[in-house]
């Protein structure tokens, strides 16, 4: 039967809504109804005024219907069914997104910058619960959001105030204790205020103990001054503690029975037959996050083709985290009694594969961020030609203050722990931060776009200027107290960027698109006593030499197509090349004196295929395949004795190969109405193919495929049930890895009941 069922859903979907009505608004977004369906135009990003098919460019936009059908919470979560797309909980709480086969790529609230996933490629993100819709932007993107954006762009966009009043409300009981209550309500408070406001709480036991304390709060309104002035105010409030997750330690070499010196256990497995519920966490950690979003949203409509709008963005966010960031095997001299040994070279070190010591890390930052988009967009025509217009002028100013180098005291301090019944708890640890850095970035840029449409061809055009300017420093502490500054460095970079594209519309359900694009990101070279830039010949580069080191840029074509036959029959298709110059890494190796080595690696490259299918014979039936192949290597490497493992052609780390989602849904009369008694049964399959830990590609983390399972139930009005299981057969697999070799075990079979109340 399972393999029966595993065929069968094969065959169909993924759950992904792609638009396909026009768009009635050039500013701002919309949705329009097509036979039914709710559907968005991607413009929040883009700002063109066109339907999605219309557009030389690869969008997914996760609508809210689907977000509650399959229970996502979490942004991570919500990203599983899109092609291109590997979201991850970096350490279980830093929310990381790979966009085909890149890291760099720029994340945003309502269309304005969170400048940590630009600046670490990696943040906590709160929950879901004001979340209306998410889009995601495929590709090369710095012409439209600036710096940093090379995978591409995810935009979450929240719930907007409507003058129709409506209240909504969920409870959520779930597996390992998890108990999840929001609310919602929207109307107008007059005939020219509207208002929304919507709440979250979430408290979770966490698979394998790493637990989930979410609270949220959204607030927001729209005031209609007058006809052509209008003004939106939103607040996000949030308080989030997680426990990360640190993995299973899995061996980093292959290690040989020392009576028989024959191999006993291969380089990434794990020794021992722990089941992957075990973790070895210490109950001291913790990350907590705390921030501050307020946005102000001013629109002047000059005449009915053109438009004039600020957007001025507000964010502080808190944040606090110690880790057991290292779960290392005992080896050498402390190996007292081992039974084991791996090679080094030709040398036989003793290693004992039955525990590991545990390796605290800790850090601590406050973000600020202001920024400011000034917009002014409109139509024209210039004989047969259609123009839609824009042109703006951004402000972005960034002030992070990162507490780091932490020495650790107490008990607990670098405990050792057996893999099997590990004894978790040995003391308090108290840490005491000695460094301090600071990050000023200012930001400011010019752009202009035309979409130029024709009776059956539109042209896209734009170009951006970006002038970058960072005042970064070192600072000794005494703990959170800033002492005296040791590092004084300055970086300025200007850049152009660009956006080129075309659609060919052959008849009003088929066409197809190319298009061209660039990014770049200033260079991170950390003037820091803990790294050493090294020349490929081994010598270090001095502070002048560093100098040479160039912005990282790339490029991304694509090229696709649309077929859209009305509601029955949606196909999308699209193939890339992105290829990303100018790298720079920092860990390359560890130098004799225990700093991290760092220094240019060459280039990368990532080319793939992506496709969306929706399918719709009858109400009774629906389904829907997303599928994605990305291949994503090392293009270029600067060789040295310190990176000789690493070469060109290895594939880049922590990026599946393939991707394949399905869903089938059956439903009963009524259900896409949400009609009192109607169900809808849905059965989803998940496919992630292997991918390496590391650059050096010696361990592999292996492929799987887990199945899901959702059924809703309208009990009656405005009243809905719904059951969610995940990973339906209870699979055993990894979802992701850090430091190389500690594997990150995927939830096992989990089930949430949800009851949802909108009037």
């Amino acid at each position: 039967m399972k393999k029966s069922l595993l065929l069968l859903l094969a065959l169909p979907l993924a759950v992904q809504a792609q638009s396909k009505g026009p768009f009635d608004s050039t500013q701002m977004l919309g949705e329009v109804i097509v036979h039914g369906a709710r559907v968005y135009a991607p413009n929040a990003v883009l700002k063109i005024p066109a339907a999605q098919r219309e557009v030389p460019l690869t969008t997914n936009i996760l609508p809210l219907e689907k977000i509650q059908l399959m229970g996502f919470t979490d942004p991570a979560q919500a990203m599983r069914d899109i092609p291109g797309v590997n979201a991850i909980k970096d350490y279980g709480g830093f929310h990381m997104f790979f966009l085909r086969g890149f890291y760099e790529s720029v994340v945003l609230t309502d269309g304005m910058r969170d400048e940590r996933h630009a600046l670490w490629q990696s943040a906590p993100l709160t929950g879901m619960a004001a979340v209306d819709h998410i889009e995601v932007l495929k590709g090369a993107a710095s012409m439209s959001v600036g710096h940093s954006a090379l995978g591409g762009v995810v935009n979450i966009i929240n719930k907007q105030p409507r003058s129709r009043a409506s209240y909504e409300a969920s409870y959520t009981r779930g597996s390992w204790g998890t108990n999840r209550v929001t609310a919602g309500a929207t109307g107008a408070l007059s005939k020219k205020l509207n208002a929304r406001a919507d709440v979250e709480y979430l408290d979770s036991d966490g698979w394998r103990g790493n637990y989930t304390k979410q609270a949220n709060a959204y607030a927001a309104i729209d005031y209609r001054i007058h006809p052509k002035h209008r003004l939106g105010l939103s607040l996000i409030l949030s308080s989030d503690r997680f426990r990360g997750d640190y993995g299973q330690p899995h061996l980093a070499w292959d290690v040989y029975d020392s009576a028989t010196d024959q191999l006993a256990y291969k380089m990434g497995s794990f020794p021992s037959s722990e089941p992957h519920s075990r973790a070895y966490t210490d109950p001291n950690e913790f990350l907590t996050n705390k921030a501050v979003k307020l946005q102000a949203k001013y629109q002047y409509k000059i005449d009915r083709n053109w438009q004039l709008t600020n957007r001025s963005f507000f964010s502080y966010d808190s944040l606090n985290y110690y880790s057991t960031d290292g779960l290392n095997y005992l080896t050498g001299s402390e190996a007292t009694g081992a039974k084991h040994y791996y090679l080094d070279g030709t040398t036989k070190v003793p290693i004992l594969i039955d525990r590991v010591r545990r390796d605290g890390f800790a850090f601590a930052y406050g973000t600020l961020t202001a920024q400011n988009q000034l917009e002014l967009t409109g139509r024209a025509e210039l004989g047969a030609t259609h123009h839609a217009l824009l042109a703006a002028y951004n402000f972005s100013f960034l002030d992070l203050r990162r507490l780091d180098r932490a020495t650790y005291s107490g008990p607990g301090v670098g405990s050792i722990v057996t893999l099997t019944n590990p004894v978790l708890d040995q003391g308090p640890i108290y840490t005491k931060y000695s460094r301090m850095q600071v990050f000023k970035d200012v930001v400011n840029s010019l752009s202009v776009q035309d979409f130029m449409t024709w009776d059956k061809l539109s042209l896209l055009a734009g170009l951006r200027l970006d002038n970058f300017y960072r005042d970064y420093g070192i600072y000794n502490t005494n703990d959170r107290e800033r002492l005296d500054r040791t590092t004084d460095q300055k970086l300025t970079n200007t850049a152009l960027t660009y956006r080129l594209g075309a659609v060919y519309n052959f008849t009003k359900s088929f066409n197809v698109y190319a298009s061209l694009s660039s990014f770049f990101k200033p260079q991170l070279i950390s003037l820091s006593p803990e790294v050493v830039y090294m020349n490929p010949d081994g010598k270090e580069m001095s502070p002048e030499e560093l100098k040479s080191f160039k912005p990282m840029r790339g490029r991304q074509w694509e090229v696709g197509l649309h077929l859209d036959l009305g509601t029955q029959l949606s196909l999308s298709a699209a193939a890339y090349h992105i290829r990303l110059e100018n790298l720079v890494r920092t860990n390359l190796g560890v130098a004799a004196d225990g700093r991290k080595i760092g220094g240019a690696v060459g280039a990368s490259v990532s080319k793939g295929i992506e496709l969306d299918l929706s399918y719709v014979p009858t109400r009774y039936f629906d389904f829907s395949l997303g599928y994605s192949l990305t291949d994503a290597r090392i293009a270029e490497f600067t060789s040295s004795h310190f990176t000789r493992e690493v070469m060109a052609g290895n594939r880049l780390t922590r990026v599946p190969r393939s991707k394949l989602t399905s869903w089938a849904f059956f439903n009963t009369p009524g259900a896409h109405r949400h009609s009192p008694g109607s169900m809808r049964l849905g059965f989803g399959l998940e496919y992630n193919g292997d991918y390496y830990s590391d650059d050096t590609n010696l361990i592999k983390v292996p492929s799987y495929t887990v199945a899901h399972m959702v059924l809703t139930f309208e009990a009656m009005e405005g009243v809905r049930m719904q059951l969610n299981v995940n990973n339906l057969f209870n699979e055993s697999y990894y979802r992701t890895v850090i430091n190389s070799t500690q594997f990150i075990p995927a939830e096992g079979r989990n089930v949430q009941f949800t009851t949802s109340l909108s009037l």
